[in-house]
């Protein structure tokens, strides 16, 4: 135990909690304050994470304690902070909400980062971490197949026709790489935890494939085909990689034949008719996401070009969008409302991220085979935030995947 433990150590019957279940406790909540505001309560999620917020921000102050392996990660998401209030001053908007939820947000992430490197350790933190995964995915399947079967699904302006599943978050994509990360969390921590792979692994497995598949987010099952295509190329048993390969070119050809797809058919036309110099938003041509997305980064692009040195103020993005919705590209996002020096500061936090991967353990080969999955679901993630979703303001998301980075660098029992 670290030396925080003696001071949240409860007093009434020696009950100690340790750091590592006190961070998991704290996301357990905010992710039932998730079901809780989809069930109906307004405001719980946001309440629940300003508490949790505070919590994480309690237990460092009583520890004053920084990982030294995060060190590169918590100074670019300083930077971030330094960038976003520098854009904010400089267009008046400090007072803007917007600004205060970025510094909030990255603060929380910052913290999560620090604690699950410092506190996710051993067995303990194995279970512990387990515990919130199996429950992720058990209530995910529910909540999902519920949602489906008594028409609370969420039905997207564009496609009134399309019922999908949003589980514990507000969006279905946000919910699809949730669930992805907590799948791949699955089977980390059943190498870690040297456990086989059983009838129980396995039922929890498909539950949260279930729910992926009726989230119907493209998103998602990309980033699932990434993570499984690198586990599989990065191993050297060829039997292994031929089968998944081929999972995986039937899941393509199933994919291709989906009607999910089907709105991709006029994209042809679209890149035909499109000009990046001279964009013109036409509602003609722009039916599908793939294409507003071309069309949101073009003009995108020329307002931040406006303003490249300090961009136009945190959260403004999505305001200036002719489609009301965020850039959905990281870079630009952040170049549109922080200039040069939000570039900059995500280069740092990219940075980070990549040693904190490359500090997993690779000694044994549930080691090495937990790294490639790791690995592969971060690769996944950048494409992601680089062509479908900024992340920034997905909390739950971030929270899970720094969790399973911090949990990876357990070593695996036996090894």
């Amino acid at each position: 135990m670290t030396s925080i433990d003696g001071a949240i150590a409860a007093t009434g019957h020696g009950l100690r909690i340790r750091p590592g279940h006190a961070l998991i406790g704290v996301v357990f909540m905010r992710w039932l304050a998730g079901i809780g505001e989809n069930a109906g309560i307004a405001g719980l999620s946001e309440n629940a994470a300003l508490a949790a917020l505070a919590a994480l921000a309690l237990i460092f102050l009583v520890r004053m304690q920084m990982a030294r392996d995060a060190g590169l990660l918590l100074a670019g998401l300083a930077a971030w902070i330094a960038a976003g209030l520098l854009s904010a001053a400089a267009n008046g908007q400090l007072a803007n909400g917007d600004g205060l939820e970025l510094i909030a947000l990255l603060a929380f992430y910052g913290l999560v980062a620090n604690s699950a490197r410092l506190d996710l350790r051993g067995a303990a933190g194995l279970a512990a971490l387990n515990r919130l995964t199996v429950a992720f995915l058990v209530a995910g399947a529910a909540l999902a197949i519920w949602q489906i079967a008594v028409g609370q699904a969420f039905h997207a302006p564009a496609r009134p026709d399309l019922a999908r599943a949003q589980g514990s978050d507000v969006h279905p994509v946000s919910f699809g790489i949730q669930l992805v990360i907590a799948l791949a969390a699955l089977e980390v921590l059943r190498l870690k935890r040297g456990a086989r792979f059983g009838a129980l692994h396995a039922c929890l497995a498909a539950a949260g494939l279930v729910a992926l598949y009726l989230t119907f987010a493209r998103t998602a099952w990309a980033m699932a085909a990434i993570t499984l295509t690198w586990a599989l190329l990065a191993g050297r048993r060829f039997h292994l990689q031929a089968a998944g390969l081929a999972v995986l070119a039937g899941a393509a050809a199933l994919s291709a034949a989906n009607a999910r797809f089907g709105d991709l058919a006029s994209l042809p036309l679209f890149l035909a008719q499109f000009d990046a110099g001279n964009i013109v938003f036409d509602h003609r041509f722009v039916d599908n996401s793939v294409s507003w997305r071309i069309v949101n980064w073009g003009m995108g692009l020329e307002q931040a070009l406006q303003a490249p040195w300090l961009g136009h103020g945190p959260g403004q993005s999505a305001a200036a969008s002719a489609f009301n919705l965020e850039m959905h590209n990281i870079a630009l996002e952040l170049f549109f409302e922080c200039g040069l020096a939000g570039l900059a500061a995500l280069a740092l936090v990219l940075a980070g991220l990549v040693r904190l991967h490359r500090t997993l353990p690779r000694a044994g080969p549930r080691d090495r085979r937990a790294a490639r999955i790791v690995s592969g679901l971060g690769v996944a993630l950048l494409l992601a935030v680089m062509v479908s979703t900024s992340l920034v303001d997905q909390l739950m998301t971030i929270t899970l995947y720094l969790l399973l980075l911090g949990i990876s660098r357990v070593p695996a029992r036996g090894c």
